[in-house]
């Protein structure tokens, strides 16, 4: 495999990543306004830590895909970021609604913008990949990193959250020990699972 430096890039080469570079930037802007929202909800000081933390997570990873992104030269006026933008905040938007329903939705509409940062990261680093852009390819690999940490951490908080929600609303828990056992399953069927 060649690689080569971002400067010897054809320019078709150079805009497709940069075109890659600007939609993981508004992506990770939506990802990070909705959990803006979810800090100021409810009292659950569990929810609220967890919340902080994946919120503090993404404002750092979109920082970076910004500062990247004038690495390489993609602007906010691009029309096919702006479209792109478009398209990936109406699929991030499931996340941009304050939920009556309960915390544990809100964890999980965030694993599923979580897992849409992953597999856009993988895009790009599929792409630089491809296209001999080692630089990108490891911004890229670094920014997957992130997100698989991510969605591996909402599935050790949602059982916790879920049946504390369930104790909330008044159902009996038949046993003490569900959010553990129910964690060490989910665990077990992801290694099981594992390719």
């Amino acid at each position: 495999m060649s690689t080569t430096t971002r400067s010897n890039l054809d320019k078709k080469s150079q805009k497709t990543i940069a075109d890659y570079v600007g939609d993981i930037v508004a992506l990770e802007g939506h990802i990070e306004e909705a959990l803006d929202r979810q800090l100021s909800m409810g009292d659950d000081a569990t929810f609220s830590a967890i919340v902080k933390k994946y919120h503090d997570t993404v404002r750092d990873s979109r920082d970076k895909a910004k500062e990247y992104q004038e690495t390489v030269g993609s602007t906010a006026g691009n029309p096919v970021i702006a479209k792109g933008a478009e398209l990936l905040g109406a699929a991030a938007g499931m996340i941009d609604k304050v939920r009556a329903e309960g915390l544990s939705k809100n964890l999980r509409d965030d694993y599923t913008s979580f897992n849409m940062a992953a597999i856009s990261y993988t895009m790009l680093h599929t792409t630089s990949m491809a296209l001999g852009d080692m630089q990108t390819e490891q911004f890229a690999a670094a920014g997957l990193r992130t997100y698989a940490r991510l969605v591996q951490d909402v599935n050790q908080h949602i059982a916790t959250i879920v049946v504390d929600e369930l104790k909330n609303d008044g159902h009996t828990i038949v046993d003490t020990a569900t959010a553990e056992e129910c964690r060490k399953a989910v665990d077990k069927i992801w290694k099981e699972t594992s390719l």
